[in-house]
């Protein structure tokens, strides 16, 4: 049988050297972005949820949300360059930690390339490794534990319990992170079964001591769940199906991770991921191969019958293939030198006119000027500065009102609001899919009578959401007063319209 390459001598310093410039160019690059693009929904609605901390979260595990709450606590500020920092930082470490796998299992150069490709696919260059996601802590911890019990999955060394031990809290932070690190636990232990040397590992107390520890970590998700009749479990279920079966569905998941990894990267990593599951040259390369196809495809499979499918959550799949990508470049680079490394320096380049156009959009809609669209044809009121509201509830007296709080129309509009408002203004669950929002234990709302449901729109769409309003509200609120609208702005040119409804609650 095949083994894997030695450890990289100083013959291949160069590849190193090249990685860490690839790695820190673009650190340089995310970290300015995370200065200059606006806090988006999902970063804006964790910002709001983690003002009161929580064991875990009606959506995500602790350290998804927690990390930065810890981050704007440490600063003492919610702006979007604090809250994305630790992102950006585990991205660039994410990165290396590839690097530093590939190359140990199958040459430098192929580190090199998977550390390049995994930084210049469009999800993890901004992503993964920018906005304050669960996808950054997870995939670092997930990689972390990898890097940790890898020399005894190579054989080099014999079971160790301090270090199975290490990657069982590595592990339960991955786990702390999102969900699906799970699939990677099954993905290793369906190899230890699987091979001889796994099956000897097995047959050591270290593993079994590490899923303890890492089981142990998981132990506030239960906390919370239990006392909250378990609905992240069937929030999360309930995804999973009651979507009738739909190829389309599939079809569309398939052009989502495409454009996700860029197409030959996607092509690439099924190749490969296919090859090493099936023919494997040595038994770390299926280890991978297994770490990679797990999420793949259950995701696939679960597209065909699901409510609600999202590119991203095959992702973790993916991140694992990219050092069998890097080894298949590093073994074709002869047979097409020049094609290979145009396909990772194009992208990047493109990548790199791409997000300082969208950071202009979204701060000065100057791209849809050029393009002589609509000032609202993007999707702003999820990536947008609020300001414009609290300029208003300043102006109207609102955010000094001791009696006031809002009711956002959903967990979107909760989190653009609240992060706008900031922590003096109490947020009510919201109208329609609040998610946490119903969760926040905010002993100031029970006292508050001057109630502001808020919701957002195009332009010209804001009778249809304020009907819509009206009616959603009517259940649970009295109106008292007339509705108003305000309009949000980039660069002197209205972006979208903010709706707030006046209200008391019965």
């Amino acid at each position: 049988m095949t083994m894997p390459p030695a450890q990289s001598g100083t013959g291949d310093d160069r590849y190193q050297r090249l990685a860490i410039a690839v790695i820190l160019s673009l650190l340089v690059v995310r970290l300015v972005l995370s200065a200059s693009f606006p806090i988006f929904a999902d970063e804006a609605y964790t910002l709001v949820v983690t003002r009161f901390p929580s064991l875990s979260y009606y959506d995500h595990p602790t350290i998804a949300f927690g990390l930065p709450r810890l981050a704007a606590w440490m600063a003492g500020s919610e702006a979007s360059f604090f809250v994305r920092l630790p992102h950006v930082l585990l991205g660039a470490a994410s990165a290396w930690l590839i690097f530093l796998i590939t190359r140990r299992i199958f040459g430098a150069e192929a580190g090199f390339w998977a550390a390049v490709l995994y930084s210049t696919a469009p999800f993890f260059l901004f992503a993964a490794s920018h906005f304050a996601l669960p996808e950054g802590p997870l995939y670092f911890f997930l990689l972390l534990t990898l890097w940790i019990v890898l020399p005894e999955f190579l054989g080099d060394e014999k079971p160790n319990t301090g270090r199975w031990a290490l990657a069982g809290l590595t592990l339960g932070a991955a786990m702390l992170s999102k969900y699906t690190a799970a699939l990677f636990a099954v993905s290793v232990f369906a190899w230890m079964v699987w091979e001889p040397r796994g099956r000897r590992i097995l047959a050591t107390p270290a593993p079994w001591i590490a899923a303890l520890i890492a089981l142990a970590c998981t132990a506030p998700i239960f906390i919370w769940n239990i006392q909250n009749d378990w609905v992240t479990l069937h929030f999360q279920s309930s995804r999973t199906h009651g979507g009738g079966f739909s190829i389309t569905r599939f079809l569309v998941l398939q052009a989502g991770q495409i454009g996700f990894l860029w197409p030959w990267i996607w092509a690439f990593a099924l190749l490969t991921t296919f090859r090493a599951v099936v023919w494997p040259r040595f038994p770390v390369e299926r280890m991978l191969g297994l770490m990679a196809a797990l999420p793949i495809v259950l995701f696939d499979v679960v597209a065909l019958v699901a409510s609600e499918m999202l590119p991203h959550w095959s992702m973790p799949g993916f991140v694992f293939a990219f050092p069998l990508v890097g080894a298949w470049f590093a073994t074709k680079r002869a047979t097409w030198p020049r094609l290979l490394p145009r396909l990772a320096v194009i992208p990047a380049a493109i990548l790199l006119i791409l997000a300082p156009l969208a950071t202009l959009q979204a701060n000065t809609a100057a791209v849809t000027r050029w393009l002589g669209l609509p000032s609202d044809s993007d999707f702003s009121w999820t990536s947008l500065s609020w300001d414009a509201l609290r300029q208003d509830f300043e102006q109207r007296d609102i955010y000094d009102d001791p009696d006031a709080f809002i009711i956002p129309a959903s967990w979107v509009i909760g989190g653009m609001a609240g992060y706008a408002l900031g922590p003096e203004m109490p947020v009510a669950p919201a109208l329609a899919r609040p998610l946490h929002l119903a969760y926040i234990p905010d002993d100031r709302l029970p006292a508050r009578k001057h109630g502001y449901v808020i919701s957002a729109a195009h332009l010209n769409s804001t009778d249809a959401e304020l009907n819509w309003m009206r009616q959603v509200a009517a259940g649970k609120y009295d109106e008292i007063g007339d509705p108003w609208f305000v309009v949000q702005s980039r660069a002197d040119a209205p972006a979208f319209t903010i709706i707030v409804l006046p209200v008391t609650g019965r």
